[in-house]
């Protein structure tokens, strides 16, 4: 397949292997066999029925010996549990609260990493440390500007990189990938510096709880601590979690939240190099609703009900979220025997939904060509598509948990940076490509930036 020696990432590798074969076909991972569908359908029959299919362990291989109480892998009445506390907090009506916020970590981006006229070649790691203080913020409180420069932001590298390798390893050993990780000193470093930054927010948030007795908006540190529960256990699904959960869920939300947004966000610059009139379309959206910035870039121009109303931003920020081989997969295993298309699978097994097959199938995708990047399809024939044809986040019960948080964050970090002026040109050397790791992002991301303060 390509995907072992690098040569692939599995967007690419499922795309082909429908070409060849089919809109189902087996993949064999390890001892493995997995049916693939890859069918608008197909991932409708499968997320739909809570009852005969919930999460696999092999959607992320091996993530259980990294992080093994993270919401993302557990099934059955331990995700439950974990759901019970986590689902409230991320409701748009919570998520809205931290407009400004959003917009402040923005602004401190744009102010501090980008110089106008200046060719970037890091810029996917400059999305990771803005999306690691936004969610740092929004979810824990907690400010990081001081350390995203130094040694969480290249800690969180580390683990996702590692994340993504042992991902490619689910043929091998148990036994062996935990000797690897126990040996690995580069891994065990930056895993050593998440649990400690883990501790310090659960310590800081224990702290606020113990000082003070007065309301404030729940966010997902107040919220997990108010839960700690030693006696937690699956048979009593109100009963909190543990310590050592709520460490292992703020490591999760830390590299979750950061990794899928920070890859979407640096597939949007890249996309708007290669589309410079989409970037101008934007801007006279921008304009029509007067919230260009000059140079007073700190006025409070955008509101929540002005973000609302731009369609053609929406429009961008679903094209983004369609075309990027972000998140190219999912998995689920059978609760019990059953039939997907003809398809007998049997209770314990494993099947894949290729998510980005269906996001550029043209059978599903009408206006233009679907491997194309075009805003305006949402409004037109592509309005109304087919609504499994597009589920970035998965579907079902076991959808992202924060995709609300996702979408809202990436249109307004959008929505900033061009009110600021900011605009992305191509290069010779920004020649895409994917580069695989727990998702997917571009391989060559090389572009001018230039910023507008007119």
């Amino acid at each position: 397949s390509g995907l072992l020696t690098d040569r692939k990432t599995g967007p690419e590798a499922f795309t082909e292997y429908q070409r060849e074969y089919g809109d189902i076909f087996l993949f064999w991972i390890g001892p493995h066999k997995c049916p693939v569908f890859c069918l608008p359908e197909h991932a409708q029959a499968i997320f739909s029925d809570r009852h005969t299919f919930d999460q696999s362990p092999l959607f992320l291989p091996n993530l259980d010996l990294l992080c093994p109480n993270g919401i993302i892998i557990l099934s059955g009445s331990k995700w439950k549990r974990h759901v019970r506390v986590m689902l409230s907090v991320f409701k748009r009506a919570k998520i809205v609260n931290y407009f400004e916020t959003i917009l402040h970590c923005t602004d401190q981006f744009i102010d501090k990493h980008l110089d106008d006229n200046r060719i970037y070649t890091d810029l996917t790691l400059g999305c990771q440390s803005l999306v690691m203080n936004i969610i740092a913020f929004i979810a824990f409180d907690h400010d990081l500007e001081a350390e995203i420069d130094s040694s969480c932001a290249l800690a969180l590298q580390d683990f996702v990189y590692y994340a993504g390798q042992f991902m490619m390893t689910a043929w091998l050993p148990r036994w062996l990938v935990r000797l690897y990780l126990t040996l690995n000193w580069k891994y065990q470093h930056a895993r050593r510096i998440l649990c400690e930054l883990s501790k310090q927010i659960v310590e800081q948030e224990q702290n606020k709880q113990n000082e003070t007795e007065s309301q404030r908006p729940k966010n997902l540190i107040a919220s997990l601590v108010s839960s700690i529960n030693e006696q937690a256990n699956d048979e009593q699904i109100s009963s909190g979690l543990t310590q050592a959960e709520i460490f292992d869920e703020v490591l999760m939300a830390i590299t979750a939240g950061t990794e899928t947004t920070a890859k979407v966000l640096s597939w949007f610059i890249f996309y708007m190099s290669k589309y410079p009139r989409v970037q101008q379309r934007i801007r006279q959206e921008l304009k029509e609703h007067e919230i260009l910035m000059g140079d007073n870039a700190h006025s409070s121009l955008l509101s929540i009900e002005t973000l609302d109303s731009l369609v053609y931003c929406d429009c961008v920020t679903k094209e983004v979220l369609r075309l990027a081989p972000v998140a190219g997969i999912t998995a689920r295993r059978a609760l019990r025997d059953t039939v997907v298309d003809g398809v007998p699978i049997h209770r314990g097994q494993d099947v894949y939904v290729a998510l980005y097959n269906m996001n550029k199938d043209p059978r599903y995708w009408h206006h233009g060509d679907p491997t194309e990047f075009i805003p305006e399809r949402f409004l037109f024939e592509d309005k109304n598509h087919h609504p499994y044809a597009m589920v970035t986040f998965g579907g079902g019960h076991r959808a992202c948990l924060g995709q609300d948080l996702a979408q809202f964050e990436l249109k307004l970090m959008i929505v900033r940076l061009m009110q600021r002026g900011v605009s992305f040109e191509d290069t010779p050397e920004n020649i895409g490509g994917c580069k695989q790791q727990v998702t997917c992002a571009p391989k060559h991301l090389v572009v001018r930036v230039r910023i507008d303060h007119d």
